[in-house]
């Protein structure tokens, strides 16, 4: 497999403080550990399944990323760039 660059979300469960995370160039790849290292070990699976006898190119050009942005979310609901 040739190298390619994800985007990775990783989120931390403030009850728990475990954590999961979600590939945004794999809709539906998603991997959750309790430190960030079993994160890791459970993503590079879930990766390595969901790319299992897929065409690597294909997938990652099915849904071009143009970009994260990070908003605020106003108290009338509205979003506001941050």
């Amino acid at each position: 497999m040739r190298p390619m660059e994800l985007d990775v979300v990783v989120h931390q469960d403030g009850e728990t403080n475990s954590y999961w995370a979600e590939v945004a160039q794999l809709p539906g790849c998603f991997a959750a550990g309790k430190t960030r290292d079993e994160l890791l070990e459970s993503l590079e699976e879930a990766i390595a399944l969901y790319l299992e006898g897929e065409d690597e190119a294909r997938i990652l050009s099915a849904d071009h990323i143009e970009g994260v942005e990070r908003f605020r979310l106003s108290a009338d609901r509205k979003l506001i760039p941050a």
